[in-house]
């Protein structure tokens, strides 16, 4: 079998790489036989358009080279070559431009027009035989008619809807059942104008350049996907495609196009990969954070086999006790998210409650927690309300926690309940670095931290998706206010009974 460099030199077209300038890097033998050249002649010494009549050296400046830069090839370009006795060969070109290790070349390959005269007269020889076939035009429409009416029941099947170009003007026009993707109840006309204003802003120019570039007779075609906003308010994500026709002289034929409704399908692959990359991340975190605890309670097990002190051993099981609760509050915290997103949601048992009292007694368990913190309590209102007195010290213990994390330790931290006639409204305000905006409209979503400055704090990151799904449990909501000037401010609000 013959190398790769044998193919190229005994390749039955003139083969050529040159320079961007059109120097002469390599030819093969062929090519060198046509033009009675020896390859040393042309290496290194010729450059392409050097081998060009006067004629075809203007078309390679003004033509061949600008072509190469914007598109990256040519195809079928006839020139005539000059011969080495000074007799001229017409020849079909065709280039690419490569581009390697910061490097670019063009390949050029060559045949000698007079082999195309052939292929031309069994082109016209066939286009005779497709002249004959015109007598059954009338039939042709016919079964033409039945195809379209059975393509109509494929897209109506398939939820795909057709529009075109109308090649006189270049105004779009959409079949009347679009008027469904743009929110309407019903088949109505819809006008390109109508059209194009239902698309998102943000889409509009990059759906505007897939389109030019498709009526620029690329080959590509036109394929775009994009946003929708509906007359109902909902937004529908639709996949377009199209493809145009030219007559012989470059203008435009027909160009017809078909559109999809792909919301769902691309909602449930962004479910999905959230839901892959979840999994994975929590799969990490969790195994990181249980390490920690559950390595301290097997090192305090084994001072205290170990005999030691009764000073040391309180200090120990301290530590254990601790990890211990660690391990504990992390575990719950995952049997909740399961039951919040995975599950039916959150359980609580709503009883009546002096919520003033119960916010007392939280905020005296968190001052034993952070002795060195100040915590205020502010109270407007009085009475009772129907709550459950566990998930909402679950729901403030988190806000706290966050508080005291990521807010300045020299400032307080304040817990205020508000009972008005009917809701009540619990909040925690802590003053510190304010989270950013782009950060608060995510901030309830699982494995999100407000982390505004690089605290240590670690934490699974379910804590505050718990929160939400407390409130929502209550039948009320939390919200997040964050600036420099006002702190930082987390609203429970629901229903007083």
């Amino acid at each position: 079998m013959p190398d790769a460099e044998q193919l190229f030199d005994e390749f039955p077209t003139g083969l050529l790489v040159t320079t961007v300038t059109g120097t002469i890097l390599k030819v093969n033998r062929t090519f060198c036989a046509w033009l009675g050249m020896e390859r040393a002649e042309l290496v290194g010494r010729k450059r392409l358009q050097d081998l060009f009549t006067m004629g075809g050296r203007i078309f390679h400046q003004t033509h061949w080279l600008p072509t190469l830069a914007m598109q990256g090839s040519l195809s079928e370009v006839k020139l005539d070559v000059c011969h080495k006795d000074g007799h001229t060969m017409p020849m079909m070109l065709n280039a690419i431009r490569r581009t390697k290790a910061h490097a670019c070349y063009d390949e050029i390959s060559m045949v000698v027009a007079e082999e195309r005269n052939k292929y031309e007269r069994e082109l016209l020889a066939a286009r005779k035989r497709a002249d004959e076939l015109v007598v059954k035009e009338r039939a042709v429409q016919a079964a033409l008619k039945v195809t379209q009416a059975r393509l109509r029941q494929a897209l109506r099947l398939g939820n795909l809807f057709l529009w075109d170009v109308d090649a006189a003007t270049g105004t779009r026009r959409y079949e009347d059942d679009v008027a469904r993707l743009l929110g309407y109840g019903a088949p109505q006309p819809v006008s390109g104008a109508l059209y194009a204003e239902a698309i998102a802003p943000d889409d509009r120019e990059g759906e505007r350049q897939a389109m030019e570039s498709a009526r620029a007779r690329t080959e590509e075609g036109y394929n775009c996907t994009y946003r929708l906003r509906g007359a109902d308010g909902v937004e529908r994500t639709v996949a377009s495609i199209g493809q145009g026709f030219f007559n012989d002289d470059g203008t435009l034929a027909y160009f017809v196009g078909v559109l999809s409704d792909i919301t769902e399908s691309t909602r449930e692959r962004a479910q999905a990969r959230d839901r892959a990359l979840f999994a994975e991340q929590m799969v990490g975190i969790v195994s990181h954070d249980l390490r920690n605890p559950l390595s301290a309670i097997l090192m305090g097990a084994r001072l205290l086999g170990h005999g030691e002190t009764a000073e040391n051993k309180l200090r120990v099981l301290g530590h254990v006790n601790s990890s211990a609760q660690r391990a504990q509050r992390l575990i719950e915290e995952l049997l909740d998210f399961t039951l919040a997103r995975l599950g039916r949601g959150l359980a609580v048992t709503r009883v009546r409650l002096d919520p003033h009292a119960l916010v007392a007694r939280i905020v005296d368990e968190l001052a034993l927690s952070f002795p060195d913190r100040q915590i205020v309590h502010r109270t407007h209102g009085a009475g009772e309300c129907m709550a459950d007195a566990d998930r909402v010290a679950q729901l403030l213990g988190n806000l706290m926690g966050n508080a005291m994390a990521y807010g300045k330790p020299e400032s307080a931290v304040t817990l205020t309940s508000v009972l008005r006639e009917d809701t009540v409204v619990l909040s925690v305000h802590n003053w510190g670095e304010p989270i950013a905006p782009e950060v608060q409209a995510s901030l309830f979503e699982p494995m999100v931290r407000g982390d505004p400055g690089g605290s240590s704090a670690r934490s699974v990151g379910l804590g505050l998706f718990i929160v939400r799904a407390i409130a929502r449990a209550h039948g009320g909501d939390v919200r997040v206010s964050s600036s420099r000037a006002d702190g930082t401010i987390f609203s429970f609000t629901f229903p007083r009974d």
